[in-house]
């Protein structure tokens, strides 16, 4: 980009300094006495040199300023980056200071050759000269800072900017009116006034081309600087709007290029900065979620959990795997745990798609839950779907295990200390199924559910199972009725 630049920069003073002489060489009505036609040949060899002395500095000072840039761009190892962030950013202060000073120097070689040779012509290349240098050096900075972008994007990837380190964007367009269209609105009330004055010849229609030139000049320079002046805006917002609308789709990792040194860089940052913590936000509540169930973690983020709990009528379905001691001696840890993850990935895909949720991990065994956190209708429904589903996609695998399924009421809501607690459901209903799984184990098809579970559940769920006898359960002190389900009849398979 610098050679880019190097031109764009080049250009921009020479376009200035052509208009100003063309300006006051032709277009001001002068006397023909004091027009640069007649300057001695010494004044305008020297006015000459200067032009190309000028030159010549311009181009070695910007080399000079740019080096540790080029440095830094070919070893950014060797360079520290806050220097190199700090020098990037004033590029278009520095650019457009560096201009305004041999401009000064220019302005003072010319308005002095002119002011010996002529009082009026002297102080004309004085006025014209300090507008019109105003006018370069700030379309200088508006040139610069849109041309240096690429090497902040660079430089501000890892920091933000110190919103000092170039002028608010207030003071831009404040300025950017000024000397672009204000400055030649300007010159055309000193053009008039200098006729009123006697500085000109006396006819009133010469000042006509300078007039129309300056109304054109101020079209062009104003368009130009307000244009340069408004992409400092435009551009931004334009990414802002970019990457809000990847965010409304779920691109979270979206990150917006940080290029400007005011509150627009700020903003930036500033976007970028909520990105990560949302991005931070949602890694959080899916680890989350992946801990304590997807419901319950959206739960707990909408309200504020607490201690305690409530009554609810649920179903809780419990999967215990048969013999995993034993499968545990005989086999490597790591084929052990392979083999409980691929089993414990079919009884989460199974309750998660009848609705359930995962309340709890219990070794080789699991627990899950029908109706809590989060309502749900037919909750035995479900519960007793999940398990003759789950009994078919089991069979298939090298763990086996015993399905319990039971429904009641159980108090539902978060256990344990202020600072360490869980969701869990606790009541009669959990143990019910917890012993009907060490039941199912030694029963065929290995699925067992209450009775009353059944009746529970809906007509079409209840065709699918038969009754069986009545058991006291391990712990309890009355009878049990036991169920499980009935063989796919040729309609089902259907």
């Amino acid at each position: 980009m610098w050679p880019a630049y190097a031109a764009f920069v080049f250009l921009c003073n020479l376009f200035g300094a052509s208009i100003v002489g063309l300006f006051v060489g032709v277009l001001l009505p002068l006397d023909q006495e004091t027009r640069w036609p007649h300057l001695p040949a010494v004044a305008v060899y020297g006015l000459g040199a200067y032009l190309v002395a000028a030159i010549v500095a311009g181009i070695g000072t910007t080399w000079l300023l740019f080096k540790p840039l080029l440095q830094w761009q070919r070893h950014p190892e060797l360079h520290d980056p806050r220097r190199v962030r700090y020098l990037v950013m004033r590029v278009p202060v520095y650019q457009a200071f560096l201009g305004a000073v041999i401009w000064a120097i220019g302005v003072a070689v010319f308005s002095i050759a002119a002011f010996a040779y002529d009082r009026k012509l002297g102080l004309m290349v004085l006025i014209s000269s300090v507008l019109g240098g105003a006018m370069v050096a700030l379309l200088t900075y508006l040139i610069s800072e849109r041309m240096v972008r690429p090497v902040a994007v660079e430089a501000l990837a890892r920091r933000a900017p110190d919103s000092s380190l170039e002028p608010p964007i207030g003071h831009r367009l404040r300025q950017t009116w000024v000397l672009t269209s204000g400055v030649p609105v300007l010159a055309i009330l000193l053009v008039l006034l200098g006729q009123r004055e006697g500085l000109f010849t006396d006819d009133a229609a010469d000042l006509l081309p300078a007039i129309n030139a300056l109304a054109v000049l101020a079209l062009v320079t104003g368009y130009f600087g307000t244009m340069l002046a408004s992409m400092s805006i435009v551009d931004p917002i334009r990414d802002l709007t970019g990457a809000i609308n990847k965010v409304r789709m779920g691109e979270t990792s979206t990150r917006v290029p940080i290029y400007d040194g005011s509150e627009m860089g700020v903003l930036q940052a500033g976007f970028n900065e909520m990105m990560r913590g949302l991005q931070e936000r949602q890694r959080v509540r899916d680890l989350f979620g992946r801990y304590v169930g997807s419901e319950v973690a959206r739960k707990a983020l909408e309200e504020k959990p607490t201690l305690g709990g409530e009554d609810r009528l649920v179903a809780v379905l419990f999967v215990d795997v048969i013999g995993s001691t034993n499968f545990a001696v005989e086999n490597p840890p790591e084929v052990v745990v392979k083999e409980l993850n691929a089993f414990f990935e079919h009884v989460v895909d199974c309750v998660h798609r009848n609705k359930g949720i995962i309340n709890k991990f219990q070794g080789d065994a699991a627990l899950a839950v029908f109706g809590a956190p989060l309502p749900l209708d037919d909750t035995a429904g479900h519960a007793l779907a999940a398990a003759r589903e789950l009994r078919e996609e089991l069979m298939h695998l090298r763990l086996s295990a015993g399905i319990g399924v039971s429904a009641g009421h159980v108090v539902a809501g978060h256990i344990g200390a202020h600072d360490r607690f869980e969701y869990t459901v606790i009541g009669d209903a959990v143990n019910q199924a917890a012993r009907l799984t060490e039941l199912a184990k030694d029963t065929p098809g290995r699925v067992l559910a209450t009775a009353s579970t059944i009746r529970l559940a809906n007509e079409d769920e209840q065709a699918r199972w038969t009754t069986l006898k009545s058991v006291e359960l391990r712990g309890r002190t009355h009878m049990t009725q036991l169920a499980r389900p009935v063989r796919p009849t040729l309609a089902d398979e259907a």
